[in-house]
């Protein structure tokens, strides 16, 4: 028996292995298109037509092909070691293996408020979850004074959905759609209406460059501008881009100062779109370099900033305002929210737990108008920010700690929230992670090390 269990778990192993190389090589093919390459753009768009029916199954056939490799590869090692165990003992006893449970793990069953979108029209708010890969669309008037947990009225979440790590949100609240990115490991945006919940597909999806954060609708122009962290990139889209079609723009080079941007919105009023930056030139790997032709040099840091372009910039221009220095308090600026009626913005300030508020043409080593910050206020971590001028109240979402905090847009200082949105029993701990790509263990202080 021990030959034909042998030859079985290696068809068995040969199968899934080429189940793998296919999905992988389908997932390789469906990839982001380089937005460095204008000779690549032009072929990609030309043939975004076969990419238009995105079903999100690229994802869904390299994870049943992982599986089914993982699984025949326990069955042979099973197959072995049962021949193995046979020829030694004589005995048919099967070893202790195959798919066993860990003896324990870390991870958050709930889920990393990212950012936050309001819709006062339509009494709704809707909140990005990074952890589980889910969007959420709460009441208006959700949370209160209480320990208890606020459900959505929907939740969108599942492998049709396409989501995995999603960072930035923005709304068309005319044409009810929700515009979400994937950061990190995704590179791609989704677009759902409204009313949609559950396991569904997207409306559109469209391939964005990797290392997408930040996204902001335009509806004065029907486009959308996404934020891209390394190497320090803003693309401009046509509203109902999908599949890889290229950008319209790409702001992009020394002289914008864009230094790992995340947060973004558009002021149409203005005709201006304001970018957060974290200070951060990470090294190019070699490809960057040779796509950006030497203009961009990595491996140095500067001020966090907030920098203001014009709407049509593209290329190498300069903003036409920057918000940096000492004064300023940013540190880790995340999400931006407009107040286009107080000429107003806010930032969600991660490196001091605070929220700021400056005067929407501040400029230079600006200090902030406001600055909600300290113990009184639940703010911890914050990452997104959204300003309802309709209701007069400042939405935060906490990725340190399972809530959502909702102020009077003119708080200021160290002061209590007028409610709190819990998706979490009150004092649950919050892991924190944020994508982690590798670990490692401190022998001496017992302690693993998780990047993120």
């Amino acid at each position: 028996m021990a030959m034909p269990e042998k030859r079985t778990a290696w068809l068995m192993s040969a199968g899934a292995g080429a189940m793998l190389i296919a999905g992988c090589f389908n997932l390789l093919f469906r990839a982001t298109p380089s937005i460095f390459s204008s000779r690549i753009q032009t072929n990609l768009a030309a043939g975004s037509s076969a990419d238009e029916d995105d079903s999100c199954a690229d994802t869904a056939e390299l994870a049943m092909a992982m599986t089914a490799w993982s699984q025949t590869q326990q069955r042979g090692a099973l197959a072995a070691e049962r021949t193995s165990s046979v020829s030694a003992s004589g005995s048919g006893n099967a070893p202790v293996g195959g798919d066993i449970a860990p003896a324990r793990s870390v991870a958050d069953s709930y889920a990393s408020l990212h950012s936050v979108a309001v819709d006062p029209d339509a009494n709704q708010v809707v909140v990005s979850d990074s952890n589980r890969g889910a969007i959420f669309f709460y009441d208006r008037n959700a949370g209160g004074n209480s320990a208890q947990m606020a459900n959505p009225e929907r939740v969108i979440r599942g492998p049709r959905t396409g989501m995995m790590f999603v960072a930035g949100i923005s709304l068309d609240t005319a044409d009810r759609e929700v515009f979400a990115v994937n950061n990190d490991i995704g590179d791609r945006m989704e677009v759902f209406p409204y009313g949609v919940e559950g396991n569904t597909k997207p409306k559109r999806v469209l391939s964005v460059p990797h290392g997408a954060w930040g996204v902001a609708f335009n509806p004065k122009r029907n486009e959308v501008a996404v934020s891209i962290e390394h190497p320090n990139t803003v693309v401009v889209y046509r509203r109902e881009a999908s599949g890889s079609e290229a950008p319209l723009r790409v702001l992009r080079g020394p002289e914008t100062e864009l230094a790992d941007p995340h947060g973004i919105v558009i002021d149409p009023g203005h005709n201006e779109m304001l970018v957060a930056n974290h200070g951060n030139w990470a090294p190019l790997t070699r490809e960057e370099e040779e796509a950006t032709e030497g203009g961009l040099k990595g491996g140095h840091f500067a001020l966090p900033s907030i920098n203001t372009y014009a709407i049509e910039a593209k290329g190498d221009d300069k903003p036409a305002r920057t918000i940096q220095g000492a004064q300023t308090q940013l540190n880790w600026p995340m999400g931006i929210g407009l107040d286009a009626m107080h000429d107003e913005i806010a930032v969600a300030n991660y490196g001091t737990n605070s929220i700021l508020i400056f005067r929407r043409d501040a400029t230079g080593n600006a200090t902030p108008a406001r600055v909600i910050k300290g113990d009184r206020t639940g703010v911890l971590g914050p990452m997104g920010v959204a300003i309802d001028t309709k209701n007069d109240e400042l939405w935060v979402t906490n990725y340190r700690d399972h809530t959502a905090v909702v102020f009077a847009r003119t708080a200021n200082g160290n002061v209590a929230p007028k409610r709190v949105l819990r998706n979490a029993p009150a004092g649950t701990p919050a892991v924190g992670f944020g994508n982690p790509g590798a670990i490692a263990y401190d022998s001496k202080r017992g302690q693993i090390l998780v990047p993120n």
